[in-house]
């Protein structure tokens, strides 16, 4: 991404640190509006027209758009020190998928259900998207973009997509047999986010779910024992380097596309690069949703970006924000994210789109992982509990303690931070 352009400096974007408040008027009367967001990469042009498309259709307001650092880390303490602050300095914000719960339990983003009833976000935008953003039976957040966990693979060393952990653990061992030297499957086992969604994927192949039916994290169960033995066997058993538990999103895809790994779990955006000009693997490699124990497509993590709005702000930059994210999140704002930026809709027609399939058939054939994607537990105390998963994860995948020690931690810990029960789960 180092040869593409950053957008936000294309576009002259007002930087973060600049104290221009946006509770002044706008010109000539307007109402203004200053819209919050990481940037996008790659040509600032289709985006620099897709803003101005609002602007003239909403000459009573006037648009700012604000830059935050590219950093998941840093724009959530951004909005988390702003948004407690009450500031009024911004009226739409982009949301990761897990802050959604955590900011409407806080008051801190309106509820938007009257401009984007649940009902019709659940007939128009994939499954696991909606339930990141309606909290309660109300819409806090619309989807703008959408990303998912999916499985890599060697066409050149494997027949097919393994679709059980069995065939998995087969097919990586006849590959390297195959190519003496080669490392097997890779991921994200590092102490961090990436293993945690590691560890959810493989809780739901294992037949797992995050939450029970009153709302509490589930942690201490089978499922989850079974894969935390799963991930751990894997290193255990050499079909995984040891390395992989220093692992992030980067040192996977550096590994698999060199041509030194069979197998990688990653997110959609290391399929361009391996299909670069110059990769070593270029033409030799596939993408599918990952194996589960009873050989069923598997649920894949979802990532990806909401648009919300600052519950702060006055009634009139309220309605003016709606609009923006009415616009922002359309069909054709969809397509114009995923034909110029790469960005996969979340919109569920998008990946029937004749144009899309013709110009992006590599974002087209992502449908049916989307569809299953599931987000992490949609709590809103994510934010809250995350070290704690991560921690007792990375030392049972690790061998530091056995899944059953690192489970029964973990529930203990985040059932006294989400204030939850054994007898909340009877």
């Amino acid at each position: 991404m180092g040869r593409l352009l950053v957008l936000f400096v294309a576009l002259g974007l007002v930087s973060a640190g600049c104290k221009r408040s946006s509770e002044e008027q706008g010109a000539a009367g307007r109402t203004r509006i200053v819209f919050k967001f990481q940037p996008l990469w790659g040509d600032p042009a289709p985006f620099r027209e897709l803003l101005a498309g609002y602007s003239r259709a909403n000459p009573d307001v006037e648009l700012v758009t604000e830059a935050l650092p590219n950093s998941s880390d840093l724009a959530h303490q951004f909005f988390l020190t702003s948004l407690q602050g009450k500031a009024t300095d911004f009226d739409v914000l982009v949301a990761d998928v897990v802050w959604v719960p955590e900011f409407a339990r806080a008051g801190w983003v309106a509820d938007l259900s009257e401009d984007f009833p649940p009902a019709r976000l659940r007939e128009e935008f994939l499954p696991g998207p909606v339930d990141s953003v309606v909290v309660e039976g109300r819409t806090y957040a619309v989807p703008w973009y959408v990303d998912v966990g999916v499985l890599y693979y060697r066409t050149d060393l494997v027949p097919r997509a393994p679709r059980t952990y069995e065939e998995l653990r087969r097919f990586t061992r006849d590959a390297m047999a195959k190519a003496p030297g080669i490392q097997g499957y890779v991921w994200q086992g590092r102490q961090y986010e990436g293993l945690t969604c590691n560890v959810y994927e493989a809780i739901w192949g294992h037949g797992g779910q995050s939450l029970g039916e009153d709302g509490r994290v589930l942690l201490e169960t089978e499922p989850a024992r079974e894969a935390l033995a799963y991930l751990h066997g894997l290193i255990a058993d050499g079909l995984s380097p040891q390395t992989v538990t220093g692992f992030g999103e980067e040192e996977a895809r550096r590994v698999f596309q060199e041509g030194r790994a069979v197998f990688m779990r990653n997110w959609p955006y290391a399929w361009s690069e391996a299909q670069a000009e110059g990769s070593p693997i270029r033409g030799k490699v596939g993408i599918a949703p990952l194996p589960t124990k009873d050989g069923q497509p598997g649920w894949g993590t979802l990532g990806g970006w909401q648009l919300a709005v600052n519950a702060h702000v006055s009634p009139a930059r309220r309605k003016a924000a709606a609009r923006l994210i009415a616009h922002l999140t359309s069909p054709e704002a969809n397509r114009v994210l995923a034909l110029h930026y790469a960005r996969n809709p979340p919109r569920l027609a998008l990946y029937d789109d004749p144009e899309l399939r013709r110009a992006e058939p590599f974002i087209a054939s992502l449908k049916e992982a989307l569809a299953r994607a599931r987000p992490r537990p949609v709590t809103p105390y994510y934010l809250l509990i995350a070290d704690v998963l991560q921690s007792e994860f990375s030392a049972a995948v690790s061998g530091i303690r056995s899944p059953e020690v690192s489970l029964t931690r973990a529930q203990k810990q985040v059932d006294h931070l989400t204030g939850a029960t054994v007898e909340d789960a009877q």
